[in-house]
């Protein structure tokens, strides 16, 4: 069949209503059978262009199991576990922690690979660490990451990594020093450490004197950090979900100049 076959209906209604509307070289070559109508008339006819649709790669759609591994994907049927609370759990089984969570709220995240064995089987006394993780929380994380990977394509300096912390109102004392001193290694590096305080899961909870108590402890472990501040005001409310941003200053370490240990 011709290219530009039309039927002989169509080539009516084309010559009643459109021909009449074109300039005397289309009209002459739109009257001409499509075996007579050379490249120079066709040239001549009405052309519709389709634009090319282009997809700009974004790389905030990747998946999160493209960076992490996740769930069913982590290669152990046992897993060392830290839980919500911040609990370790030595080698349980990551079928039973899977089936106990809420997977639309939660993912299992795999923090450090356990060791295999020659044939590439986890071995069974060293299985992957892990942590239970909101999927909120992961993506916030994934979002920070993929900022970060920006700014350094384009040469922009990020600074120090961002540290979370996390502790509840009713923490015990042990747990408390334990978290501040981590905070303030921190804030001695120069990071900056967003501290979130929040009501203890199936625990006990915590009353407003021990609320207020914990927020002066937190502070004063700030203060003895020289250079570190609260960069942000809180948010939050007390005995709620509380968050607090502290910036440290990093500390350099002076050296006596007849010797090459710190002062």
């Amino acid at each position: 069949m011709p290219p530009l076959h039309l039927s002989g209906t169509s080539r009516a209604l084309y010559r009643v209503f459109i021909a009449p509307s074109l300039s005397p070289a289309l009209r002459i070559a739109a009257n001409k059978s499509p075996r007579t109508l050379t490249p120079s008339s066709l040239s001549l006819l009405p052309q519709t262009w389709i634009r090319p649709k282009v997809f700009k790669r974004d790389t905030q759609r990747h998946a999160l199991s493209d960076t992490y591994t996740l769930d069913t994907a982590i290669n152990s049927p046992t897993v060392n576990l830290v839980d919500l609370q911040g609990r370790f759990h030595a080698q349980v089984s990551l079928n039973d922690t899977l089936n106990s969570l809420d997977r639309s709220l939660y993912h299992i995240l795999q923090v450090s690979p356990g060791k295999v064995d020659e044939f590439g089987r986890p071995g069974r006394s060293n299985p992957p660490t892990c942590k239970v993780i909101s999927k909120m929380d992961l993506r916030q994380q994934h979002k920070l990451k993929l900022d970060i990977a920006r700014k350094q394509a384009r040469g922009i300096s990020s600074g120090p990594a961002l540290k979370n912390l996390e502790l509840n109102w009713a923490i015990d004392e042990n747990d408390l020093r334990h978290r501040l001193k981590k905070m303030t290694g921190f804030l001695k590096e120069g990071r900056k450490v967003e501290v979130l305080l929040g009501p203890k899961r199936r625990g006990r909870v915590a009353t407003t004197t021990e609320c207020q108590a914990l927020l002066a402890k937190v502070r004063d472990a700030v203060a003895e950090c020289k250079g570190a501040k609260e960069s942000k005001e809180p948010d939050g409310k007390i005995g709620g979900v509380v968050t607090l941003v502290f910036e440290g200053k990093k500390v350099e370490k002076k050296v006596d100049e007849n010797s090459d240990a710190p002062i």
